[in-house]
């Protein structure tokens, strides 16, 4: 077992609409070979999160 292979990495990662911080300082990490979830209460900024790494929130007027 060597080194882990990182897949994804985001870092410091902040998403703002307008006035409201919506995502503050973010890191992540997810490994080769590895299932990741990503769970909280409604509202806490899971698809928001999911939209910034895939970048679907740079098509977004604000």
């Amino acid at each position: 077992m060597g080194e882990k292979t990182i897949k994804i990495s985001a870092r410091d990662v902040n998403v703002h609409y307008g006035d409201t911080h919506s995502i503050k300082d973010v890191n992540v990490e997810i490994g080769d070979k590895t299932v990741t979830a990503f769970i909280g209460p409604s509202g806490c900024g899971k698809s928001t999160f999911l939209r910034c790494l895939n970048r679907m929130n740079d098509t977004i007027d604000i």
